[in-house]
């Protein structure tokens, strides 16, 4: 059984794997009375600092009690409709599935590598072991390791990537 402590260690991979600073890192409290300015624009400029795009806003309701700055260079994102940040849109994570499924077919781009840490790989992904794959069966994926090229070769291998940890392996978005 994985402890809470790996379960919080899970969370932030799988956040900070996708660009996505989280709020509730900074000790932000959403009673709607306890002032989090500090915190959440620390949260935007860390994010800033970091490249990432998004910060996730749990559960609540967020009050600070002074302007926030930047607030344009990152999209607030959320999982629950009852999350309220005054004068910040926090966008939903059903909706910006939604629109990366329309623009790019998922949130991982096929030859899309990401760190995973579950025992079966998920449908569309090869773990990241050196395999050598048939073209036909998996040609965007080639053309997106390879560029196109004139004499298309009938295999090529995936890259063989390790993280050095029996826990968690690197995977592939294959299709």
């Amino acid at each position: 059984m994985i402890n809470e402590l790996k379960m919080n260690e899970l969370k932030d991979l799988f956040f900070y794997t996708f660009g996505i600073v989280p709020l509730q890192n900074y000790n932000v409290i959403g009673d709607g009375m306890t002032d989090n300015r500090l915190a959440i624009q620390q949260a935007i400029y860390d994010a800033i600092e970091i490249g990432a795009k998004y910060i996730f806003v749990p559960k609540g309701n967020y009050y600070y009690s002074n302007n926030l700055f930047k607030t344009n260079e990152v999209i607030f994102i959320g999982n629950n409709v009852d999350t309220f940040m005054k004068d910040i849109e926090i966008r939903q994570f059903p909706d910006l599935w939604n629109e990366a499924q329309a623009s790019s077919s998922a949130l991982v781009p096929i030859g899309g590598i990401v760190v995973y840490s579950g025992k079966q790989i998920p449908t569309n992904y090869l773990e990241c072991n050196g395999a050598t794959l048939n073209t036909d069966e998996y040609m965007s994926l080639y053309e997106v390791l390879n560029g196109e090229q004139e004499e298309i070769p009938q295999t090529f291998t995936i890259p063989n990537l390790s993280t050095q940890n029996n826990t968690t392996k690197y995977i592939i978005r294959a299709k």
